[in-house]
């Protein structure tokens, strides 16, 4: 399923489904959660539940996560936070608005096209993905490094 209305946001400490989202998904059974949130202006609210083991997939890299329910009205439907950086093994860089992460032994890095309006990038006929498309992937495989490094 295609989820639009979706925000990356690398400030966020967990990831957040909205209940509208919950419930379009058929309202799955949730984890019963008793820490509250706390939001960038210091208010708290209390969360419907965990959805555990959510499949979430980025140019074709799929990471199961667990994400937290909550009630209200919200401008997106689905906030993928630090913990869903973690899971991609994703680097990102707030002042390039790009994002890279790891897959099949390859880089794949996307850029924000909104940050670019009118340049060859946001004009070209490169596939995006809410916002983001795709740079390519680096021709050079990732490697691990070594012990000494």
């Amino acid at each position: 399923m295609v989820m639009a209305g979706t925000i990356i946001d690398e400030g966020a400490s967990v990831s957040i489904l909205s209940s509208t989202a919950w419930k379009a998904l058929g309202s799955p059974s949730l984890l019963v959660e008793m820490r509250n949130i706390t939001g960038f202006d210091k208010g708290t609210s209390q969360p419907l539940g965990i959805l555990p083991n959510v499949p979430i997939t980025l140019k074709r890299k799929t990471v199961q996560m667990n994400v937290m329910v909550v009630q209200g009205p919200l401008d997106y439907n689905i906030l993928l936070g630090r913990d869903y950086m973690y899971c991609m093994g994703a680097i990102v860089s707030s002042l390039f608005r790009v994002m890279c992460f790891p897959h099949e032994g390859r880089v794949v890095k996307l850029i924000d096209q909104l940050s670019f309006l009118g340049s060859h990038i946001a004009n070209s006929r490169t596939p995006f993905l809410n916002g983001l498309f795709t740079q390519g992937m680096s021709q050079h495989p990732v490697r691990q490094p070594d012990e000494h490094e």
